[in-house]
């Protein structure tokens, strides 16, 4: 499958997801995320803040927050076509970008070799664990020199699609939750 219908598939399943369904694989993906992060050795966590269309992430990123992490949520850097990670505590102000996604107003960010774990947004993703973002390459250009962080896609089980063709450039992520497995 090509990247277009891959969307398009996406989209049409996106538009048949009820409110009740993403509500109760919300606590699934959640305890999830815990499980993982306990096995790991992780500081700095970048994460996002989620579209309509994307597995919700407000939950995941208040228990980061009220944990022990530092969490940084991703700003749009239109100079460098990339993305900067900016520390976000309980007190940050957001303010919707050109895309409508609410990015942080302050500027106090980390370089992307020092975030440990990226939990990152996804359309599809394939058996190679390659992920198809939204198009605009910002996950991919960010991290294209980087192999610091472990990559944590969040998806539903309809996301996976193990025919899809990418691109060697597509980020490679080293796991994926979804409402019912670990890949």
């Amino acid at each position: 499958m090509d990247k277009e219908k891959a969307r398009d598939f996406i989209s049409k399943n996106f538009s048949l997801t009820s409110d009740s369904f993403k509500l109760n694989t919300e606590n699934a993906h959640l305890d999830s995320l815990k499980s993982y992060i306990k096995k790991g050795d992780f500081l700095n966590i970048g994460s996002y803040v989620s579209l309509e269309s994307e597995v919700p992430t407000r939950r995941i990123n208040e228990f980061l927050m009220d944990s022990n992490f530092n969490l940084f949520l991703p700003k749009i850097d239109d100079l460098e076509d990339k993305l900067n990670f900016i520390l976000c505590s309980k007190g940050t102000k957001f303010k919707k970008n050109s895309y409508q996604i609410l990015e942080p107003l302050n500027n106090e960010s980390i370089h992307p070799d020092n975030l440990d774990l990226v939990i990152v947004p996804l359309r599809a993703f394939n058996k190679d664990l390659k992920r198809l973002g939204f198009g605009g390459g910002y996950y991919d250009k960010t991290f294209l020199a980087n192999s610091n962080p472990k990559y944590l896609g969040l998806a539903y089980d309809f996301q996976f699609l193990s025919n899809l063709k990418l691109e060697d450039f597509d980020l490679k992520l080293t796991n994926v939750i979804t409402e019912t497995k670990l890949f």
